[in-house]
C-alpha cells in the first residue's frame, strides 16, 4: 500500500509461475524492497557508513533476483528434460486406442513434476471449456519452452489437417533428443570460456570487497575524489559490457 509494486509485479507474476514460486508479483518485489532496506540498516549499524551499507544492501536486494532467474531456468531445463519421455507416452497412448485427452491425462498421473503441473493445468483448462488449441498455447506461454512450442505446433496442425499424430509426436521426440545431445556438446566445449568469464568479471568485485573489509580507509580515496568515483563508474560500466559480451559469444542456439 505504501509503495506503488502494481506494475513491476505484473512484470514479475509470469517469472514467478515458470519458477513455481508460490509468491504475487507484488510481494516479491516488496521482499526485495525489504532485503535492501534490511541489509542496509544492518551494514549502517556494523560499518558506521552509507557506502558500505550499500555495498552490503546491493548483494541482498539481488539476492532474491538471481534465484528466481535460477529457479525458473532449473524447472525450465527439468521440463525440457521429461518433454521426450512425455511425447513417447502419448505416441504410445494414441497407438493404444485413446484419446489425446486421455494421453494428456496419463502424462499428468504417471511423469513427475513439473511436467505433470503443467499439463494437469492445461487439462483444468479444458475442463472450464477451453478449446486443445487455446489450453496448449496457454501451456507454452506460461513454460517458454522452444521444444514444447514444437510440440504443441505440430498438434494443431495436426488437428486441422490431419495425419498420424503418434508418428509425428515420435519425429518430434526424435529431433528434440538430438538438441539436447548437441546441446550438451556445445556446454562442454565451451565450458571454459563461460568459467574464465565468470571469474574475470568477478574477481575485481571480489577484491573490493574484500580491501573494505580489511581495510576501508585505504580504499576511502577512491569514493571520496570525484575522479575516484569516476573510475568506478567506468570500472561498472566495462564490467557489464564485459560480462555481457562473453555471454553473448559462448551462448550458441541449436
Amino acid at each position: 500500500r505504501l509503495v506503488p509494486l502494481k506494475g513491476l509485479g505484473r512484470r514479475l507474476e509470469n517469472d514467478l509461475v515458470r519458477a513455481d514460486i508460490p509468491l504475487k508479483g507484488e510481494e516479491f518485489a516488496a521482499f526485495v524492497i525489504l532485503a535492501f532496506v534490511a541489509a542496509a540498516l544492518l551494514g549502517l549499524l556494523v560499518f558506521g557508513s552509507v557506502l558500505n551499507a550499500c555495498l552490503l544492501a546491493a548483494p541482498a536486494a539481488a539476492a532474491p533476483v538471481f534465484y528466481l532467474r535460477m529457479a525458473k531456468a532449473r524447472r525450465l531445463a527439468a521440463f525440457n528434460g521429461q518433454l521426450c519421455d512425455a511425447l513417447a507416452m502419448i505416441a504410445n497412448t494414441l497407438r493404444a486406442g485413446f484419446s489425446f485427452l486421455q494421453a494428456l491425462e496419463m502424462v499428468r498421473k504417471e511423469l513427475p513434476d513439473p511436467i505433470s503441473k503443467e499439463f494437469g493445468r492445461a487439462l483444468q483448462d479444458l475442463n472450464l471449456g477451453v478449446s486443445v488449441e487455446d489450453a496448449l498455447q496457454s501451456m507454452v506461454e506460461r513454460v517458454k519452452s522452444d521444444d514444447l512450442d514444437l510440440m504443441v505446433t505440430a498438434v494443431i496442425i495436426q488437428r486441422q489437417i490431419g495425419g498420424n499424430l503418434a508418428e509425428i509426436l515420435d519425429k518430434i521426440a526424435e529431433t528434440i533428443r538430438e538438441r539436447v545431445r548437441i546441446k550438451g556438446e556445445i556446454k562442454i566445449l565451451t565450458a571454459q570460456g563461460r568459467i574464465s568469464g565468470l571469474v574475470v568479471g568477478l574477481l575485481p568485485i571480489g577484491l573490493l570487497m574484500v580491501l573494505l573489509l580489511i581495510n576501508p580507509g585505504y580504499m576511502q580515496d577512491l569514493f571520496n575524489n570525484p575522479m575516484g568515483i569516476k573510475l568506478l563508474a567506468f570500472a561498472a560500466v566495462s564490467e557489464a559490457i564485459g560480462l555481457a559480451a562473453v555471454k553473448r559469444i559462448m551462448n550458441i542456439e541449436v
